[in-house]
């Protein structure tokens, strides 16, 4: 590989290069900086950092509620029962509880509520079939509640990166807020409540915007908050459980917004990242592509001689493969040249042009556009034969006759 084309070919390729790295670091820094479930720590009201929920279990003690940690959901469950109807049940990583346990969820006493962090699909299936996955963002968003809100009295919170909706076919009786991030439903008479964001309940992200508020508004409803720290998918219970299977989809009408639809099986992050390189590529080649139509003439910023002018531009055109725009450039010229020696416009039209030449030399037409109206070679040495054809043309129409030079 010689110096010039390592060269072009670097060019060529360090775009790509740092529009795929910076791709990559973006989609790598984001993937760092998701909290991972599997963490002792992830919310959880005893233990500490950055993704725990020991903040928040200090806000609701403050508020004087009652908050008892369990590590089964069995053990949960029983706990919730015994309250009667008084009690907050507080599910962080519902993908960790067996199938058979959110199935057993709506059989609650009346009245308790539970409040599970970004359920997906297959929770809110087993758990509360009305509910559905609507769409999921790549990040979470900071979104108003909305005017109706009757879930909490907060303000902006970064509560939206999960939406969730009813299904179709069924008269809505859920309630929503932060533009359906935050979804409650009311279902054999037990209040869920999805929240689409673990960053409400993060000690990181418990000061930010109205977090804080929003979520001691979640969990405070009722005197008691059962927690279930839960690090790790649970075992199948021995006690089966009749699984009850979800309504389908009613896809036939209604608002995207409104209503549930089934789980990408694309990653949310894949569409931004497409719409990046689809991007990049297009700036790349506006930025490396061609310009369209013929060459413009630009004034030189020094005096230099007629021929290195024309040995440059030539080698200019040879390295693009440019061999049309080139001879066009000359047919341009001579066709301006013969006009005004046989006594015609410069810009006079083909036909006429054709017609008197043919006239004058006594040649066939159809050489004589072939010779100023050809087809584009697809060759140096076919370039060199019609543009020697073309300056013979030039040098025996023009011979002893004088141009007009401001014609």
């Amino acid at each position: 590989m010689t110096a010039t084309r390592k060269l072009r070919w670097l060019r060529l390729v360090t775009p790509i290069a740092l529009v795929l790295l910076i791709i990559l670091g973006t989609v790598l820094v984001r993937w760092l900086s998701e909290p991972d479930r599997a963490d002792k720590h992830y919310l959880s009201p005893v233990n500490s950092g950055d993704t725990s929920g020991d903040d928040l279990a200090e806000l609701l003690r403050a508020k004087g509620i009652t908050t008892q940690r369990e590590t089964r959901t069995t053990d949960a469950l029983f706990s919730v029962k015994a309250q009667k109807g008084k009690a907050t049940l507080f599910l962080p990583a519902p993908e960790f509880v067996h199938d058979n346990y959110l199935l057993l969820l709506k059989d609650l006493p009346v009245g308790t509520r539970v409040v599970m962090v970004e359920p997906g699909a297959r929770q809110l299936a087993r758990a509360v079939p009305r509910l559905g996955v609507a769409d999921k963002r790549w990040a979470t968003a900071v979104m108003s509640p909305g005017a109706d809100c009757a879930l909490t009295k907060a303000g902006r919170a970064s509560v939206t990166r999960t939406r969730y909706g009813e299904w179709s076919g069924e008269p809505s009786i859920a309630r929503y807020c932060y533009d359906h991030g935050l979804a409650a439903i009311d279902y054999a008479g037990v209040e869920f409540v999805a929240a689409g964001s673990a960053d409400p309940f993060r000690a990181d992200r418990l000061s930010e915007h109205d977090n804080a508020d929003l979520a001691v508004d979640l969990l405070s409803a009722r005197p008691t908050l059962v927690w279930l720290d839960l690090h790790a998918r649970e075992t199948i219970p021995k006690t089966p459980v009749q699984k009850v299977p979800a309504p389908a989809p009613d896809r036939g009408s209604g608002e995207r917004a409104s209503q549930a639809e089934a789980p990408s099986p694309f990653p949310p992050w894949l569409l931004p990242a497409a719409l990046m390189i689809l991007l990049a590529t297009l700036a790349l080649a506006f930025a490396r592509g061609r310009r369209l139509g013929g060459p413009v003439t630009e004034p030189l910023p020094i005096e230099v001689k007629g021929a290195e002018t024309a040995i440059g531009r030539g080698n200019l055109y040879r390295r693009a493969k440019a061999r049309g725009a080139a001879l066009e450039t000359l047919r341009h010229e001579a066709r301006r040249r013969i006009a005004v020696a046989i006594g015609l416009p410069p810009k006079v039209d083909r036909e006429r042009l054709l017609a008197v030449l043919a006239e004058r030399l006594g040649d066939d037409p159809a050489l004589l556009a072939d010779i100023l109206y050809g087809p584009v070679p697809d060759s140096d040495q076919e370039l060199h034969q019609r543009t020697t054809g073309l300056l013979l043309l030039v040098e025996q129409v023009t011979r002893g006759k004088k141009e007009n030079p401001s014609d």
